[in-house]
């Protein structure tokens, strides 16, 4: 029994212990430690209520405070407004849909004066009891996170000791679940912290109401002098002052000081190039009725609210809040966009597509960007940080400004997503594999992209993955098919990197072969791969240069090239260099013309103790290739190594010079026996297309007598074209073998089986 006690206890804590779950998606607002609250009026059409959830409003808020919708009586009881039940209903809902947290804000009362209302609530324990339970239930039932007290204000030492006793009961009732938050003029008030019940603490947050004030004009009448008075707030101690963790900055989204109140919206409608220094607008914009107004109203303008961000976070304050949510743009104009986005440049919280998430959509959105130039903008100084908004540098992965998206780019998301404890996407920008470049034959797994010499990937913006199709090519013979259908695109320097005298390294990657070449033996092996060299990206610079080139490299096991096939641009040759062996032979031959595909076979042969060759084909479209594995094939190239010259080929590399502009497929690589040992062959179907007809009789006849390895028409690979292959496509004749790409089997027809007969009465002829 002690034994089984143990072991229960020994399991509930290995149950129970911590495990560190890396995650694939996080809230912006936790990782950025900075919330953006935004109150929503019990005047907000319920149209627009619903929009909402549609149009973006919600990606740059963590907070939604409902105002007014449900009030107070005097006795503590609740009222709901039909407005206000319809308001909820769909902020309920909208809240569980994008995740944001939803508290309940009261200043409008029922049944009397505001002031007279609050103070029957506050000043009756048996009324606060009851005011308490019942938000608690309207809480319990919305799902709210925490409650918002708007009286402005109480006037005496007594209404303000009752007030913050209320706010002590809230507190009490909600524990650490729930928030409670009050909001007060900028200014501050003696009588606040006059009675011993006074406790600043008490709130979560205060919420300063100093909308349309710059940062510091030198006067009092400023948002950090707001926040100065209320941490002056010592008359019952330091202790119990406020302090900065709870202070926000309040940002104001309505025109204000003019004939009437007109929303930002409506303001941006009017003027769609809306100066971002802007602290006024001077026009005809219809107010909150639809009545169009001329006059001149005081703004927030962007600058401030960068500037009330920049304050919030210097000054370790948790966040800024706005009046109303529904007065502002939706669009770049949104002062809650516009707060979001620069909180999270400054925070360096990798939300790029400023959804209020950190999760893989932004690191795709970023390595999709790759290689691309949103152009410079900077960021040290208020027009760069408008410009660098504006243009969408940082939706697009360009995290300081500099105009590039590129590896360092990558390297900081990298960064700050292993900080905050989360996965990558597998991308080539993270993982240094190519991860869309599949289809390769005789290697090892992905090809890797070249890192530097302390381990950091070089820059993999350079390439562009494609898949499968892109790069199409089209030949007859037997060998036309033996090659990649998946490829990738190796560009060249850009204009801008140019002009900045970047991205000027070779652009490598491997991939390591599945059986080394060992050329001390009599080891052979045979490569192809597609290749097009792109003139239309080209710079003027580069057109005219000779190092415009793309390498296949044999790599042995410490990544030394050992000797290469290169492909040269401006000259339009194909080469094989010997890199490591200075003895061995270089060669070239013209044909590798611009803008069009062509296919590059290979053969590497090992020869003991003697001299290693390499040779190779360029051929075009429309080529005749045949089975490049047998002994007649035709090479345009062949280089002889050096006798002593044996090295073991352990990785394939490609390696294109900043000049160059390159499509190519993955790479084959085999043995004659492994490419062209097909079970077409060995059922008569000798020219592959997968039917066995008189076209395999014509490959049959015109090869008889033929002798040597891999033969089309050696069905029984016995070295020699003879009678027995022709016995086995007489067996065969009419069948599909399966290589086959069609989805029937053909029938010969009686025209074909007369033809047939009448020559194979012919052959039996001439035999005799």
């Amino acid at each position: 029994m002690k034994i089984f006690n143990l072991a229960s206890c020994l399991l509930a804590l290995w149950f129970c212990a911590p495990v560190a779950v890396a995650l694939t998606t996080m809230s912006a607002w936790d990782a950025a430690e900075f919330r953006i609250w935004g109150f929503v009026p019990d005047w907000t059409p319920q149209s627009q209520v619903t929009s909402f959830s549609t149009d973006g409003v919600y990606d740059h808020v963590s907070d939604v405070l409902y105002f007014g919708g449900v009030r107070p009586t005097a006795s503590g009881n609740l009222v709901t407004t039909s407005a206000g039940a319809q308001h909820l209903s769909k902020l309920t809902a909208h809240s569980a849909a994008h995740d944001f947290r939803l508290h309940m804000s009261m200043f409008t009362v029922s049944g009397g004066s505001v002031d007279d209302v609050w103070n029957s609530i506050v000043g009756s324990s048996t009324n606060r009891a009851n005011f308490v339970s019942n938000v608690v239930d309207l809480m319990d039932t919305h799902n709210m996170s925490g409650f918002n007290l708007d009286w402005e204000r109480p006037s005496t030492d007594t209404e303000w000791a009752n007030y913050t006793q209320l706010a002590k009961d809230l507190k009490a009732a909600f524990g650490s679940s729930r928030e409670v938050s009050v909001d007060d003029f900028g200014f501050s008030d003696s009588d606040w912290d006059d009675t011993p019940v006074f406790d600043a603490r008490t709130y979560d947050q205060l919420f300063i109401m100093g909308y349309h004030y710059p940062a510091d004009n030198g006067t009092n009448l400023d948002y950090q002098s707001f926040a100065g008075y209320k941490r002056n707030l010592t008359d019952q101690g330091v202790e119990k002052a406020f302090v900065n963790e709870q202070l926000v900055v309040g940002i104001g989204t309505w025109g204000a000081d003019g004939p009437a109140t007109v929303s930002l919206k409506n303001i941006v409608a009017v003027d769609p190039d809306l100066p971002a220094d802007a602290t006024s607008f001077t026009g005809t914009v219809a107010d909150l009725n639809g009545t169009l107004r001329t006059g001149t109203w005081d703004i927030e303008s962007r600058y401030e609210v960068r500037d009330k961000v920049k304050f919030a976070i210097d000054n370790n304050m948790p966040g800024v809040m706005s009046w109303t949510l529904h007065y502002d743009a939706t669009n770049e104009y949104s002062l809650h966009r516009v707060a979001h986005q620069y909180a999270m440049f400054l925070q360096e919280i990798p939300d790029l597509n400023l959804d209020g998430l950190v999760d893989h959509q932004d690191a795709n959105i970023l390595a999709d960007n790759m290689g691309t130039v949103p152009g410079w903008t900077g960021t040290n100084t208020d027009a760069r940080l408008e410009n660098y908004y504006m243009r969408g540098n940082w939706e697009r992965g360009d995290h300081e400004g500099n105009g590039f998206v590129r590896q360092d780019d990558a390297d900081w998301l990298a960064e700050r997503f292993s900080a905050l404890g989360m996965t990558l996407p597998d991308r080539l920008s993270y993982t240094g594999t190519f991860e869309n470049f599949a289809d390769a034959r005789g290697t090892v797994g992905r090809w890797l992209a070249g890192r530097d010499t302390g381990g950091n990937l070089e820059e993999t913006g350079n390439f562009t993955q494609h898949g499968e199709g892109h790069l199409t090519f089209s030949a007859t013979g037997i060998g036309a098919a033996m090659h990649s259908t998946s490829a990738i695109t190796i560009r060249n320097q850009n204009a801008a990197e140019r002009f900045d005298t970047l991205n000027t390294d070779p652009r490598t990657m491997s991939i390591p072969l599945d059986a080394p070449i060992d050329l001390n033996t009599e080891d052979e092996r045979y490569f192809t791969m597609l290749v097009r060299q792109n003139t239309d990206p080209l710079l003027s610079a580069h057109e005219t240069s000779l190092d415009r080139q793309l390498a296949l490299q044999f790599l042995d096991s410490a990544g030394d090239n050992q000797f290469d096939v290169a492909l040269h641009g401006l000259q339009e040759t194909v080469s094989i260099r010997s890199q490591a062996d200075t003895a061995g032979d270089d060669v070239s031959t013209t044909g590798f013309a611009p803008d069009a595909t062509f296919m590059l076979v290979g053969r590497v042969q090992g020869n003991g103790s003697g001299a290693n060759t390499i040779s190779v084909s360029l051929l075009a479209e429309g080529a005749n290739i045949g089975n490049f594995a047998a002994d007649s094939f035709v090479w345009d190239l062949t280089a002889n190594g050096s006798g002593g010259f044996n090295p073991v080929i352990t990785d394939l590399g490609l390696q294109s010079l900043y000049e160059g502009h390159f499509t190519v497929s993955n790479v084959w690589v085999g043995t004659a026996a492994e490419l062209f040992a097909l079970p077409s062959a060995a059922m008569g179907d000798f020219n592959g297309d997968g039917v066995v007809n008189l076209a395999d009789y014509s490959v049959w006849r015109n090869s008889l007598g033929t002798t040597g390895n891999y033969l089309a028409a050696d069905a029984d690979g016995n070295g020699t074209v003879d009678q027995q292959d022709y016995a086995v496509w007489r067996s065969n004749f009419g069948s599909s073998t399966p290589a086959s790409l069609e989805s029937v089997a053909a029938v010969p027809e009686p025209r074909t089986i007369l033809l047939l007969s009448l020559a194979l009465s012919l052959l039996v002829v001439r035999r005799r």
